[in-house]
């Protein structure tokens, strides 16, 4: 009916939703509710016969679990990708339908281009699950100032930064599409999602430093524009395209990867002229001033903590209860909030064991929860939002009662994984090197022995942010020089489906190196220890066996004085050198 009315015979249903966000409120799940998948990247394509969801490595498993195989088709999202896919176009579509509020003006003019090759409309239409889905929207969530002792840096400051790029630009206004970004500008959080501190929002900064604040969230009074300014107008997200008629701005900047569809088609029609062009803010935000690293190592110390008294925990009573998944999961969650600064998870921890363990981001619930058992491999994947920093965590763990519980096989794929993490870790490398090296570092030792994992080996982090922050990352598509400041994390794993999965991940922070003819390197934030019945001490040679020493030595020295003396005495064996 939707699609006779819309004149289309395909729809495309993309994971984003008009904030084009990564991590979406339930309200805006529409991918989710549509067809039970829950990751946080992917899209589907419905046409009149048949359905497909692509999904990225991460989720290739997870989504045959969730979906259902009689309706959905799979692809990888990356290779081939729809755009590859549908240049084939192997359902015969001619007329595609799409919500252009949630597609970026990136990925339309990919998609549109691919269209055209081969004779397809791409049609622009209202959501289509709107038409059907009908749910309460929630826009009532505190809003709080991030201060200065926590921020480093004055809104004013980085707003003169903005405009000063600007100038450069040629341009004489910026629209901020991403939420994260408009919070750092204006030094304040919200709790709009349920793990990452946002206001959902978008602004306008003009030259003449006026700026726009557009978002639906209602809570925003005289306290709040006290905190951001009285150079700062609140208006609601509908109210741009009023905004932009008036302000008439000779050229807009915008970034195309991040901007949706719609609004650039507005701020084309409605500003003289236009350029296309990353947000200076995104770099900005990504390479932290000493205020911010100084609160992520805080972060680090009581997140180490608390984790580091879950794994005593639960090497204790794993070998005289029974301890599943949820079990566990609720425990280290308990261990975190004994810190007075905690405000919240950074995402929905990762707990599985066993063949759960090899679904990448595996979320437990009552149905496919386990039971700890030995000779399993537990894969731990976890972090915390204090008010000074974000973290992200993975540590791997083999439940034993005896050593000999665990298979030659995990142990050995468990090192050539840490090997890769240690050799990241290690490097050191000249300005203008992006990710691409690492990454090809951190699969060097599994792919001598036919293998690999499917996904990023780090993404960036945010301070008190997104557990997930650009521009920079570790990846076979790294397209970003590393900076000074920049915070990475170093997650190198391997998952053998139906059977186990290893990742190993600390954060780590880009700083300057004391060696000859380089740069940069990086300094650990996480403090952690790693599971040494895990690891087979012959596959590691001197350099390797040193760095994890001197990374076990610092985490003893650090996490020790907030240790009982049970928990001292652990911590004492588990950091032994080898």
């Amino acid at each position: 009916m939707l699609f006779k009315t819309n004149n289309i015979d395909g729809y495309l249903l993309p994971h984003e939703d008009e904030l084009l966000s990564e991590y979406l409120p339930k309200y805006a799940e529409r991918l989710s509710w549509l067809t039970d998948f829950s990751g946080s990247a992917g899209l589907s394509f419905i046409s009149l016969k048949k359905a497909i969801i692509f999904v990225d490595g991460r989720y290739t498993t997870q989504v045959r679990k969730e979906t259902n195989p009689k309706i959905f088709e799979y692809e990888h999202l990356i290779n081939p990708g729809f755009v590859k896919w549908i240049r084939k176009n192997p359902f015969r579509n001619r007329r595609i339908g799409f919500d252009p509020k949630t597609l970026s003006q990136s990925n339309y003019q990919r998609i549109e281009k691919a269209c055209k090759l081969s004779n397809i409309e791409f049609i622009e239409t209202k959501n289509l699950l709107d038409l059907i889905w009908k749910r309460q929207k929630n826009y009532k969530k505190p809003i709080f100032m991030h201060e200065l002792k926590y921020s480093g840096i004055e809104s004013s400051t980085k707003k003169r930064k903005i405009l000063k790029s600007l100038a450069n630009e040629g341009a004489d206004s910026l629209l901020v599409s991403q939420p994260e970004n408009v919070c750092w500008i204006l030094n304040i959080r919200g709790q709009d999602l349920e793990h990452t501190p946002i206001l959902r929002s978008h602004l306008i900064i003009d030259k003449n430093n006026k700026v726009a604040l557009f978002t639906d969230n209602q809570t925003i009074d005289k306290k709040i524009n006290y905190w951001i300014g009285d150079d700062v107008q609140v208006y609601k997200i509908r109210e741009i395209e009023a905004y932009l008629k008036k302000m008439k701005f000779k050229k807009t900047q915008y970034d195309p990867d991040h901007t949706s569809r719609y609004y650039s088609k507005l701020i084309r029609e409605l500003s003289l002229s236009y350029k296309e062009e990353k947000d200076p803010t995104t770099l900005m935000k990504a390479c932290k001033n000493n205020v911010e690293i100084k609160g992520m190592f805080e972060a680090h110390l009581n997140d180490g903590v608390a984790l580091t008294k879950f794994l005593f925990w639960l090497e204790k009573n794993t070998k005289k209860m029974k301890i599943d998944e949820l079990t566990a999961q609720k425990k280290l969650l308990e261990f975190r909030k004994r810190s007075k600064d905690l405000k919240s998870l950074s995402f929905n921890t990762i707990s599985g064991t066993g063949s759960n363990g090899a679904i990448i981001h595996y979320k437990s619930n009552q149905k496919t929860n386990k039971v700890l058992k030995p000779g399993d491999l537990f894969l731990l994947d976890s972090g915390g939002q204090y008010k000074y920093g974000t973290t992200d965590v993975t540590r791997t763990l083999g439940i034993n009662k005896n050593i000999s519980d665990i298979s030659e096989e995990k142990i050995n794929n468990f090192t050539l994984v840490l090997k890769g993490h240690i050799a990241v870790a290690t490097n050191h490398f000249k300005y203008g090197e992006t990710g691409i090296k690492l990454d090809t570092l951190a699969r060097k030792f599994l792919k001598k022995e036919g293998l690999n994992f499917d996904h990023g080996t780090g993404h960036g982090v945010g301070s008190y942010l997104g557990v997930h922050e650009g521009p920079q990352s570790i990846s076979p598509r790294s397209a970003v020089p590393l900076e000074k400041g920049m915070i990475v994390s170093n997650e190198p794993g391997y998952y053998k489906e139906g059977s186990y999965g290893i990742r190993i991940e600390n954060l780590v922070v880009v700083t300057n190196s004391r060696k000859k003819d380089v740069d940069l390197c990086f300094e650990t934030l996480t403090l952690a220890p790693l599971d040494k019945n895990l690891i087979n001490k012959h596959l590691l040679n001197n350099q390797e066996t040193s760095w994890l020493n001197s990374y076990h030595k610092k985490v003893y020295k650090k996490l020790s004085p907030f240790m009982n003396k049970q928990e001292k005495k652990w911590l004492r064996n588990s950091t032994l050198p080898l």
